[in-house]
């Protein structure tokens, strides 16, 4: 009798397994990819092992004050593009001073942002073996994708671990999805861009 009631019990827990999702296993969709990085000089790209990629259903985000994730790296990533640019391409000293206050006030609040948007429960987390390669089990949907690179880092807050990528995958049941992403030194590309403009002010 024991034996039956064993059995039914490791039977019962088998069936009710679920993944980190919250999905049988098997109604589960698999996103996969590899993350590299390149130089501006280089025309290979490197293995981005130890990147960190965190995936979340957009239903389970989109009513939450989380759900603006898109709206805030894009707001970085501007501030970031357009100070970098100004600094190799004005001599305006105050236009220089602004841009650096707004880049500085959008890298911190875009970090506690991250910072918090990374301690969801329903988030998924993986990251990158020694080639690159990364592998989530997912349920069917729309899924925000954030990735930190394991080896390209910049000097602002957010970035000093690594510089940020986000996307948006669409999962299906028990399907094949790939998502790769590409991160390059564009701190570097501006120094290439110097002998390009001549500098406003000059």
């Amino acid at each position: 009798m024991k034996n039956i009631i064993f059995g039914i019990l490791i039977l019962s827990a088998t069936l009710s397994f679920t993944t980190g999702n919250g999905k049988l296993s098997g109604e589960n969709g698999k996103l996969s990819g590899v993350v590299t990085y390149k130089d501006y000089y280089e025309l290979s790209n490197h293995a981005d092992a130890g990147s960190e990629i965190y995936a979340i259903n957009e239903a389970d985000v989109k009513s939450t004050q989380y759900g603006d994730l898109s709206d805030i790296i894009e707001s970085f990533q501007r501030n970031k593009s357009d100070y970098s640019l100004a600094k190799y391409n004005t001599l305006d000293i105050a236009r220089i001073i602004k841009l650096q206050d707004n880049f500085d006030t959008a890298s911190k609040f875009a970090f506690n942002y991250i910072s918090r948007f990374k301690k969801l429960p329903t988030i998924v987390k993986t990251s990158t073996n020694g080639k690159g390669n990364y592998t989530l089990s997912l349920r069917p949907g729309r899924y925000y994708i954030l990735v930190i690179s394991g080896n390209i880092k910049s000097n602002n807050i957010i970035e000093s671990k690594g510089n940020i990528e986000y996307k948006i995958a669409n999962i299906k049941s028990a399907g094949e999805n790939f998502l790769d992403i590409n991160f390059e030194k564009s701190e570097n590309i501006m120094i290439m861009l110097i002998t390009a403009w001549q500098r406003q002010g000059c």
